[in-house]
């Protein structure tokens, strides 16, 4: 993946993340500045999604603690081979909203 493809699949990444936040009627309000997109809760807790171009890696930071990506097999992926999307949804569950992202 080259640094282009990099920041077009996290815009995708952040663009699904709001359309099924706002299909499942998430109490959930979103920023995007920079390379950084939050995730502000109605209880005021957040979750913040990093770009880390340098290393073409996405970072996530909850409750939960924080955790890296990898792009791989054509997934975001972390050391322990969880998918973003699964982390993600676990990382809202603790901030108090169930959500799924297929």
């Amino acid at each position: 993946m080259n640094l282009a493809e990099f920041h077009q699949n996290i815009e995708q990444v952040w663009d699904h993340i709001e359309e099924q936040c706002d299909e499942q009627d998430v109490d959930v309000d979103f920023e995007r500045q920079g390379s950084v997109f939050t995730m502000t809760f109605g209880n005021r807790t957040q979750i913040v999604i990093n770009k880390q171009e340098s290393m073409l890696e996405l970072w996530l930071a909850s409750r939960l603690g924080g955790l890296h990506f990898a792009w791989k097999d054509n997934d975001w992926i972390n050391h322990d081979g969880k998918r973003f999307y699964d982390c993600l949804a676990e990382a809202c569950a603790a901030h108090g909203e169930e959500v799924t992202f297929g």
